[in-house]
């Protein structure tokens, strides 16, 4: 992952009320911003407008935003997606990622799902389906939850915010292994194994809530088949939707958390060593990461299941 520059690359910062306050250069913070964006030829999003006038842009930020707008898809998730738009300015490969994840799991899923199930593959492909449309969201949201988002001001999000709670959780990193950004946000011990049981949470409330819906599709799907083709002995019960859907968030919030903590620590080290002399190595090392991340995660996945007796 990239590290975020250190608080001297901030345009014009300004600290907000309790912090060193310079407001006789929020008007030049606006004019640099402002001026840059109108040289290179784009627009920036209201919120960003609104970070530069209270606390100034960073450069580094600014430059990541003028440079997704070269390329197509990029360029219009940064103007409509603030939440994307974050991500993919704190890393540029976020997108590549989303999308290597999205092939690697739809072709290590269906692999898996074929060994596992032999010659039951085709009688329980309701089953095969579900997991797969439910995958293909819970890939974005994985890569997405354990992504950083990029320090768009002179501070962090933790100073930006009232809310206690909120101001807490803005304090615990993305990641266990995001790196500390100078000046602006540095992460304890404390707060990194904190991040384990926040993800936790999320990742089993994602779970849970994609395993809902892809049951239900799955159900519906084996029902619907039965009704026009007919029962056979050999039919597989229909599988508990809300048991299953527990089973997805316990699978997301225990193994899923665990693997890509792994991931963006592994990835983060070789942007750290070998992807600063040559960065198209983080592109071959994230895919082989993944992969390998991939067909564990399925297995896993089955075992779990049947484990459980959703499947």
């Amino acid at each position: 992952m990239l590290q975020q520059r250190p608080l001297s690359r901030v345009v014009g910062a300004r600290k907000p009320t309790g912090l060193v306050s310079l407001p006789t250069r929020i008007q030049v913070a606006n004019r640099h911003v402002e001026a840059f964006a109108a040289e290179k030829k784009v627009s920036l999003p209201a919120d960003m407008l609104e970070v530069a006038k209270k606390y100034g842009l960073r450069s580094s930020v600014l430059k990541a935003f003028v440079a997704a707008q070269g390329f197509l898809l990029s360029g219009l998730v940064c103007r409509t997606m603030p939440y994307f738009r974050d991500r993919i300015l704190a890393d540029p490969l976020f997108l590549f990622k989303v999308g290597a994840e999205v092939v690697i799991d739809s072709g290590c899923a269906t692999v898996a799902e074929v060994r596992k199930r032999g010659n039951q593959f085709w009688s329980e492909f309701e089953f095969y389906l579900s997991d797969l449309l439910v995958g293909l969201v819970l890939d974005v949201v994985l890569v997405s939850l354990m992504a950083p988002a990029a320090v768009l001001g002179g501070v962090s999000r933790a100073a930006m915010t009232s809310s206690p709670f909120k101001k807490w959780l803005a304090t615990i990193p993305s990641a266990v292994f995001e790196a500390s950004v100078p000046g602006v946000k540095t992460y304890s011990l404390a707060q990194r194994v904190a991040c384990m049981g926040v993800k936790f949470l999320e990742y089993s409330l994602a779970g849970i809530c994609c395993g809902l819906i892809g049951q239900a599709v799955a159900n519906s799907l084996m029902m619907l088949r039965r009704h026009v083709h007919g029962s056979k002995k050999d039919d597989v019960a229909v599988p508990p939707l809300f048991k299953t859907a527990l089973v997805w968030g316990l699978f997301m919030g225990v193994s899923s958390n665990t693997r890509y903590q792994i991931v963006f620590g592994l990835e983060r080290l070789v942007d750290m060593t070998i992807a600063r002399s040559v960065p198209q190595v983080a592109y071959g090392t994230t895919v082989a990461i993944r992969f390998v991340n991939n067909v564990i995660g399925g297995e896993n996945f089955i075992d779990m299941a049947r484990w459980a007796g959703v499947q």
